[in-house]
């Protein structure tokens, strides 16, 4: 009794073993083709029980990688029939994420169980690599995606001419994706043409790929202008901000035309004055036309040679203490001492005092107070110069600014993912540039040019001044460069 019912179940799982749907043999053929392309032709004999395989097959062919930089490389198929038992069978295409997939049969069911034998042929491009010292294809003849096992398979590779065997290598991979087997054998021994066998039935989803290197020469490898084609119809991401970009320096070189060259310099004379009512802070605004540190630096110190403030420092046991004290004085004029007491510098003096305050210690918890100073004093000063000495044309920045930003979320929306750094380096470059655009764009009036040659002669009177051997040089109508001159003259020296 037990040995009959031993032998049902061997011949159950027999009979389930022969109704399993798989692949019985896959057999390709591929023809390299001289101009690059190459010819393919898959006969695939399966076995159908009507489970997965109903009204035909499908065939996943991926047309889209992306390389080790990370861009987008596609390349073409064209599908050139596609036959069942060899008759032509009725097939469609539909687009994957990664590719396409080729459809075979229509709404009709197979009769099953059955064994058929499909033929697809179709032709694909840029499939090849192409290195310093020889040609290659790397083929992934049975991809990975298939659910079936398959029992055995070949692949042939003829090149578009006869190449002597010893001049050609040929080596594959078996496995699940990414695996290294080695359950094949591999021969060229007739010229131009390599054959690969597996040794060894494929699970489902594992594949067979192969690895043909010939000379160059064989093939035409592609040009520059080939390649460079390539990359920007299969990154448009790239290509929409190169084209911003493009765009942007258009518009940044016509409007800089338009705008922001500056008037004809004067002749520069060497100043032994600065213009009167023009305090240091004032002078380095309009010389950097924008408000910086050291605008802040100079009129503090101006207002401490002018006597409205002073500077006291404390010995401290790991740092000293800085502290401004507020002076209870009127200020002195330029007729008295070269400095003045202008609108800015008032704002600056009640921002470091506010509420009435006669101290302020320069430290961390100090910060706010200070920054605040700095805010009204830079306001005040923007009132003060602009747009009388220059304009920022901060509005040609914006839209500037639009191009830039409105290409960049078009490049990534565009890109799909691809290419990014390619974008993100393009987008640096448009940053790098819009920079360096909103200083250019910045343009003096004919008074604010006037000023700033002012200014060039009155750096060029100190930076004589300081030498040894001014007195030796001192024209006629010079002030002696005494201790109170010196003392003047120091805030315009450390904001210019």
């Amino acid at each position: 009794m037990r040995r009959i019912l031993l032998a049902a179940v061997l011949i159950c799982a027999a009979s389930q073993l022969g109704a399993q749907e798989r692949i019985k043999s896959y057999d390709t053929k591929v023809d390299i083709r001289a101009d690059g392309s190459i010819d393919v032709t898959e006969r695939i004999a399966v076995h159908a029980e009507g489970s997965q395989i109903r009204r035909g097959i499908y065939r996943d062919f991926p047309t889209r990688y992306k390389d080790r930089f990370g861009n987008q490389v596609k390349v073409d198929l064209q599908v050139l029939g596609v036959e069942r038992n060899d008759r032509q069978e009725p097939w469609f295409t539909e687009k994957m994420t990664n590719g396409i997939r080729i459809n075979t049969g229509n709404d009709d069911f197979l009769p099953v169980p059955a064994d058929y034998t499909y033929t697809l042929r179709y032709r694909t491009t840029r499939q090849l690599g192409f290195f310093k010292d020889h040609d290659e294809l790397y083929w992934n003849a049975i991809g990975t995606g298939w659910v079936f096992p398959i029992e055995a398979g070949t692949v042939e590779v003829q090149l578009p001419k006869s190449v002597p065997s010893a001049q050609m290598s040929a080596e594959a991979y078996t496995g699940p994706q990414g695996a290294q087997g080695k359950n094949y054998v591999a021969n060229v021994e007739t010229p131009g043409i390599a054959r690969y066998q597996l040794t060894a039935p494929l699970n489902s989803y594992e594949g067979f790929t192969t690895v043909l290197s010939f000379p160059k020469g064989i093939v035409v490898s592609p040009t520059s202008g080939d390649k460079a084609g390539w990359f920007f119809r299969d990154n448009r991401g790239v290509l929409v901000s190169l084209v911003g970009l493009i765009a942007l320096m258009w518009y940044m070189v016509k409007t800089w035309r338009a705008v922001g060259k500056d008037p004809e310099k004067g002749i520069i004379i060497a100043r032994y004055e600065p213009r009167e009512g023009q305090t240091p802070a004032g002078l380095r605004f309009m010389q950097q036309m924008g408000y910086d540190m050291r605008c802040f630096t100079a009129d503090v110190l101006a207002l401490a040679v002018g006597g409205q403030l002073r500077i006291k420092q404390d010995d401290g046991f790991l740092k000293d203490k800085w502290s401004l004290l507020k002076e209870d004085v009127a200020p002195r004029s330029l007729s008295e001492n070269g400095l003045g007491h202008s609108i800015p510098q008032r704002k600056l003096l009640s921002g470091l005092f506010p509420g009435g305050k006669d101290s302020l210690e320069l430290k961390n918890t100090n910060a706010s107070i200070v920054s605040s100073a700095r805010s009204g004093h830079s306001e005040a000063l923007k009132t003060e110069f602009q747009p009388r000495y220059f304009k920022l044309n901060g509005k040609k920045v914006g839209i500037a600014l639009l191009i830039g930003i409105v290409t960049m979320f078009a490049s990534f929306i565009v890109s799909g993912g691809y290419a990014i750094p390619v974008i993100i380096a393009v987008g640096v470059v448009m940053l790098m540039s819009l920079i360096i655009f909103g200083r250019l764009v910045r343009a003096p009036t004919q008074e604010g040019r006037a000023l700033l040659d002012e200014i060039e002669g009155l750096k060029l009177y100190m930076s004589v001044a300081e030498k040894q051997e001014l007195a030796s040089m001192r024209g006629p109508d010079e002030p002696p460069l005494d201790a109170k001159r010196y003392e003047a003259m120091l805030p315009y020296a450390v904001a210019l």
